[in-house]
Formats: C-alpha cells, sequence, structure tokens
C-alpha cells in the first residue's frame, strides 16, 4: 500500500472520528445542569482573539493544495462546498479581527440556543458573521490549536448540491487538525459550551450599527 493511499485512509479516520465529536456537541444540548446565562458582551468590549488575512489565495484549487501541503484533513462536505461555484474569495487581501464566544457567554442557558438565535443574537452585539473565505484562512493560519478544541465559524451557510445548509467547524481531535462540514439548519440546537468564531468589527463600524 502506497504512502498517499495510507495518508488518505488516516484523513478520512480523522474526519468520521471529528465528526462523531461535533454530532454529540450539537445534540448534548438538554443534558447539561441548570447554570446560569451569562451576561453578553457587545463587540466594542470583547479583545480581539485572532488577526488573519484573506484574498491570499486565487480559488479553490490553490486553497485545496495549500490545506494539502499542510496535511489538514478536509471532510466531504467542507471540500464540497469550498468548490460550490457560489463560494466567495476575496479579490484582494484584507485582515479581519476574529473574536471566540461560546453559546454561553451569548447569553444562553443551559437548553442550549438554535443556531438562528445564536447568529441574530451576536449580531445584535455587534459582531459580524465571517465571510465563508475566513474558514479555509483560518485553518491553515491556526496550526496550534489545542487538542479537543472544536470552532464553530459563524457564517451564512452554503449549500451542497443537494441543498443541505452547511458550515464550517476547525478541529483538532489529537489525530491532527481538520475543516469540516456540519448541518447549519437554523433551528439546530448547539450546546452552551460550543464555541463559535465571528468578526469584531472596528469601533468605527459598531458605532454605525448602533445606529440603525
Amino acid at each position: 500500500m502506497s504512502a498517499k493511499i495510507v495518508q488518505a485512509l488516516v484523513a478520512q479516520v480523522l474526519v468520521a472520528q471529528a465528526l462523531v465529536v461535533l454530532a454529540v456537541m450539537a445534540f448534548a444540548a438538554p443534558a447539561f445542569g441548570q447554570a446560569p446565562a451569562l451576561e453578553v458582551k457587545t463587540a466594542s468590549e470583547l479583545p480581539i482573539w485572532k488577526t488573519i488575512t484573506v484574498g491570499l489565495h486565487r480559488g479553490v484549487n490553490a486553497v485545496r493544495n495549500a490545506l494539502d501541503e499542510a496535511k489538514i484533513a478536509v471532510g466531504d462536505s467542507a471540500d464540497e462546498i469550498l468548490g460550490r461555484p457560489a463560494f466567495t474569495f476575496a479579490g484582494e487581501r484584507q485582515q479581519l479581527n476574529l473574536v471566540v464566544l461560546s453559546v454561553a457567554e451569548l447569553g444562553f442557558g443551559a437548553q442550549g440556543g438554535t443556531l438562528g438565535d445564536i447568529h441574530a443574537r451576536a449580531i445584535r452585539a455587534g459582531f459580524e458573521l465571517c465571510p465563508e473565505e475566513v474558514a479555509p484562512q483560518l485553518r491553515l493560519q491556526y496550526r496550534n490549536q489545542p487538542v479537543g478544541e472544536f470552532l464553530h465559524v459563524a457564517m451564512k451557510p452554503r449549500s451542497t448540491y443537494r441543498g443541505d445548509p452547511v458550515d464550517f467547524t476547525l478541529a483538532n481531535n489529537g489525530a491532527g487538525l481538520s475543516l469540516l462540514g456540519g448541518s447549519a439548519h437554523p433551528d439546530l440546537v448547539m450546546a452552551r459550551n460550543v464555541a463559535f468564531v465571528f468578526v469584531r468589527p472596528s469601533s468605527l463600524q459598531v458605532y454605525l450599527n448602533t445606529d440603525d
């Protein structure tokens, strides 16, 4: 068996393991105790977690090659929406400031919250959904992700060819880094410890949003 085939099989196992963890995180919300909801911080109050650059790769083939060279496992759903014609890449390089917020930090209680409500509450607090290119670029630029961490990229879902809404998750399940695609139905309930990546706008953007 060639080394390339072995590498592909290992990547498939890694993705399968990570998807199992994602499924557990999505449906475990009712099992949590009666933990109190936390006070929601606005975009102007929360420090920047990481600054990344988008626009580094021109098209899906360049991104796929970069992920492959970095030995990052890519799930089938993630790879499919990356290759959809509607998937957009920045025309020029641009830096984006990112923050990480858990469902609890957005003020949801023990039962967690639906994906639609999570997005809506973050937007009301002054955060923005990520451009879809953030997911592969963050995966490439966030190589020191701790083992056991799963970060959902808050974004407008992309549909597969079957019409299923999908978003991205960055994972490190101990066997390596991966970029996964998961269900992004707006009524999907997420547990309160699930972490999301949002864009933190500049102070001017936050000020303008509060006047709307």
